[in-house]
Formats: C-alpha cells, structure tokens, sequence
C-alpha cells in the first residue's frame, strides 16, 4: 500500500518539479504572470477598485508610482474592515482564517486569510519544498514511514468576525486533506495545541515510540529539547538509533549554522538532508534547493510578487523600490510583497542578500528591527552570529540562544556592545571566547572596527552568561513561548537587556 501512495506521491510531484525548473530559465516572465493574477483575482474587491487594479492590468510595471508602500498600520484600516466582518475589502474570497504573526521584536498582527491563498501560498510552498527535495534525491519516499509535526497554537475564534484564529503553522496543518493525516504524528488536535511545553511532552512520549520517521521540520531551537527528550525515553546514541529512517529535517525561523553541529550529531548520517525553508505568516518565500549551497531559491509562482528596497534607502525612509530584474548581488534589501493573501507592497521584516541572480538564490542577514547603530557600527545579525561561529570553534563551545544591545557612551564610560549568552556547552576559556568573538566582528564589519580602533569609541564588548534553560522561561514569562517566537537576536535599544539583567539580577 504505502509502495503505491509513494509512486502516486511521485506522479504528482511531477507538475511542481517542471515548475521548479522554470524558475532557473524565465524568473521575470514568471513574476510578471503571478503579478497579473493577483491583480486579475481581486479587481473588484474594494481595494482593487479603490487602486485601479484595472488600470494595472493594462499597465503592470506602472505599479510602483501607482501604490504606495504599506506597512502593517497601512494596512490596518482595511484589515480591522475584515476583522469586522465584511467581505471584498482585499481579497475576493472571503476570509477563512486569522493568522496570527509570532511578534519577534514588537506587538503580534492579525492577518485575515482566504483559503484559496493558504492554498496557493502556503501548501504550493511546501510542495515546492518537496520538489526540491526530490531533485536532491530521486529516491526518497516521503509515505514509507511518517512524518513528525510540530506546530503552532490554534487559539480558538475571534470575535467579532467568529473566524478561527491559529499560528500559520497550525493553519497548514490544519488544512492537510484529510485523506493525507493518516502519514503524520501527531494528530492535528495535539500538533496544533496552545501549551507547548505539554505539547512537546506528549509528542515526545508518542514519537519515542514511533518505529519510523522520514521527514522532521520546524524551528531549530525548538526542535533541540524535543530529540534530547525523545532520547531520554528512548535511548540511544542519536535519533537515527530511534528512527533508522530518518532522511530529512526542514528547517527555518533562525539562523541555522549556529545548531548545525548539534543536528550533525543527531542525525550523523552522510545522506540526511537539512533544507532551510523561509516560511512566515505573510507568505512561503524560497526553499534551498541545493545541499551544497548556503542559500534559498526565491519561489516565484506561489501567490507572491516581489519588489526590492536597499537597506540603506530604507533606512533613509526612501521607499525606492526596484522589481526583480534590477537586484545585483551582494546588496542587502527589504523585500516588499504582493499577495493572493490580501498585502500590496508590504515590507517583510527580514533582511535579505542574493548570493545571486541566475537563478536567484539568496541569504537571510537579519531584520529591520534587529541591527545595532547606536555608535555608527551598522551591526547585521549575519555578522554577529558569523563572528558568534568563530568564537564557538575556537573553544569548543555551543550556543543555545543569544541577544545583544548597545551600552550607550557615557561621560566617564566608553561604549560598547553587551552580549546575553545562554550556552549549551561553555567555552573552554571565556577569555578566548570574548577575544575571538571581538576580533571576528572587526573582521566582518569595518564600521565596527573603525570605532573600536584602539579603543577610540568604543570599547570591547561585555558578555553575562546567563543560566540553562533562562531564554526558554523568558519567553514563557512575556506570553511568547511556542515554535513561532524567538528570542530578538541584536536591538538598537536596552529594552530587552535590561528586562533580562532585572530578572537575573543584574
């Protein structure tokens, strides 16, 4: 039976594996069309016909100096219309769900969605992934054993539009057919529960006792606990002495390479597959589809059109935005989309480089809101977890979760960098660590060293080691702890560190 699910499995994939390789030959042609059915699907919705999408129909690349940029709170008028109940304000189809943002660095946002955009932009993603998947590897049969789900919350339904409200994850896995649920654990009411910690719990007593595993995914930093826990139960060196079948775990939400050396050893076989996704609530953007690569293929047919904004611009409050075609490697930008999903050039949060444009691949480097400029330093997350690598390597030592703030100049005291580190494993010499980790920040950011020269502006950074286990109840404690939430990684003010100094005492 499952021999036949597989090869069924394999026939369908088919149609996305071609359309996976269009993305390497016609990228702008693609982009066009998927701009065109957007704007084709919802013209007589209010906005639409408020914005003239018939205009933009005949004249798609006249989309910049027709639509203005829209954040969130742009959005907002429109939204709170939805959440209100009425129909049409976005989207044609009517709104099925709420989905809820995890709310990183600010306040969670509600996103009102149609089912027919999780289709064509969330599940397409996943099938994409899936795609990619077998053209690393023709052999793999995704149903010969099942696949391990870890969610996010399904928080019941909101009022006043009684549309159920969920995580973007638990909206997936809550729409997976029916037919499809027997292939997963658990099941969608325990994959999508809101308490985590039970929720992990429960999973890991029923995974522990699961003979086969193929395919595993979510957040790496919520994923560690659970196998740790899962080998208590089970025994073992590693979880590949749990599920001898294990071939690939998804990954996304933060930056891998510090948890790769951990995953290595937890699934220490030659062949095993880690693939980053880049998957939030506004939409499935890219998948990595090439194991020897660092970086992510930008998905082009799933219900998103792409715009590009320079780091350096945005900063500026320049909203200067260039399609596709335009972008040049090695430049950082904000990515602006526009959805089946009801968003018009929305600015994501992230920060992105392409490593390059035929096809375009490219890197997550950090967040809008997650930088520090407090000394003319221009800090990317990137730089600071390349620099956070290079210390790791030079004393043995693993991070389990990190943030970092300014320690603004004062009239007697330079200033500098203060890094809060929970550490997996401690370095073998904390000095090291801390020169190691200084020199590697010069190294990566010349802005960085040009203050820091002879201790001109600013001084070497600070390092508290915090306590196992802190960042986790951190989170508990402020209402954020679940696979969607993440510890801030740099802020550009000391609201973060001195919450956590006042908690830890100082």
């Amino acid at each position: 039976m499952l021999g036949v699910v597989n090869t069924l499995f394999k026939t369908y994939l088919g149609r996305y594996r071609k359309e996976l390789m269009a993305h390497y030959d016609h990228p702008h042609r693609l982009q066009r069309q998927q701009l065109l059915e957007i704007l084709r699907t919802n013209q007589h919705t209010q906005f639409g016909q408020e914005h003239q999408f018939d205009r933009l129909i005949a004249d798609p690349e006249s989309l910049a100096t027709r639509m203005p940029v829209r954040n969130y709170d742009g959005h907002r008028p429109y939204i709170d219309r939805v959440l209100g109940g009425e129909q049409g304000v976005l989207t044609q189809d009517p709104a099925a769900w709420i989905a809820t943002t995890s709310g990183t660095t600010g306040s969670v946002k509600l996103l009102p969605m149609p089912q027919s955009a999780v289709g064509s932009i969330h599940l397409k993603g996943s099938w994409m992934s899936l795609a990619a998947l077998y053209e690393k590897n023709s052999e793999l049969e995704v149903f010969s054993h099942k696949n391990l789900l870890i969610g996010g919350a399904y928080q019941g339904l909101h009022e006043p539009s009684g549309l159920p409200k969920a995580d973007i994850s638990a909206i997936i896995i809550l729409s997976i057919p029916r037919i499809m649920r027997p292939f997963y654990i658990p099941d969608v009411k325990l994959a999508t529960a809101g308490s985590y910690e039970e929720k992990i719990e429960k999973i890991a007593q029923l995974a522990a006792r699961e003979p086969g595993i193929t395919i595993l995914g979510g957040v790496p930093t919520w994923n560690l606990p659970l196998y740790r826990r899962i080998l208590e139960i089970h025994g073992g060196e590693n979880m590949h002495d749990v599920w001898p079948h294990a071939s690939v775990f998804k990954h996304g939400g933060v930056n891998f390479a510090p948890y790769r050396g951990q995953f290595e050893r937890l699934f220490p076989k030659s062949d095993f597959i880690f693939q980053e996704i880049y998957n939030a609530t506004e939409g499935f953007f890219a998948v990595q589809d090439r194991d020897e690569l660092r970086s992510m293929l930008l998905l082009l047919t799933n219900g998103i059109y792409y715009e590009f904004i320079a780091w350096d611009d945005y900063q500026r409050d320049e909203m200067n935005a260039i399609p596709l075609a335009e972008v040049r490697a090695g430049a950082v930008y904000v990515m602006l989309i526009t959805t089946m999903a009801g968003l018009y050039r929305y600015p994501m949060g992230d920060l992105i480089k392409f490593t390059e444009t035929d096809p375009y691949r490219f890197v997550i480097v950090g967040r809008t809101q997650e930088f520090i400029n407090a000394f003319g330093e221009d800090m990317l997350r990137s730089e600071a977890e390349g620099a956070l690598l290079a210390a790791c390597a030079a004393t043995g030592a693993l991070v389990r979760d990190y943030t970092v703030a300014p320690q603004y100049i004062e009239v007697q005291e330079k200033g500098r960098h203060h890094w809060l580190v929970e550490f997996e494993r401690p370095p073998a010499d904390l000095e090291t660590f801390n020169r190691v980790l200084d020199e590697a920040l010069q190294e990566r950011n010349s802005n960085y060293r040009a203050k820091r020269a002879n201790d001109y502006a600013i001084t070497r950074h600070a390092l508290t080691v915090l306590p196992q286990g802190f960042f986790r109840q951190w989170l508990a404690e402020r209402g954020k702890l679940g696979g969607q939430h993440k510890v801030p990684r740099l802020a550009n003010h000391r609201n973060f560190l001195e919450d956590i100094l006042a908690r830890v005492g100082g």
